[in-house]
């Protein structure tokens, strides 16, 4: 399961969409808006108030890493 926490604004967040739908792979967009309890959901998860971040079974990616996206999805 892939999920991608984001906001439309966000230009790496977008990023991220593009590549993983340029690989065919289906993920969950979670939309965090401002408001504290959204970032707080994203803090708990990365440890950071920043997005994105992308969740692959498991691990944690901050920011447009295509490494380690990769590798994420290659397990």
């Amino acid at each position: 399961m892939v999920k991608v926490y984001s906001v439309e604004w966000c230009g790496p967040c977008n990023k991220v969409k593009k590549y993983l739908e340029s690989k065919g792979i289906a993920y969950e967009v979670v939309t965090v808006a401002d408001a504290k309890e959204d970032r707080d959901i994203v803090q708990e998860i990365s440890g950071q108030r920043s997005v994105p971040v992308t969740v692959i079974n498991d691990e944690v990616i901050v920011g447009f890493e295509k490494a380690q996206i990769d590798a994420a999805l290659a397990k």
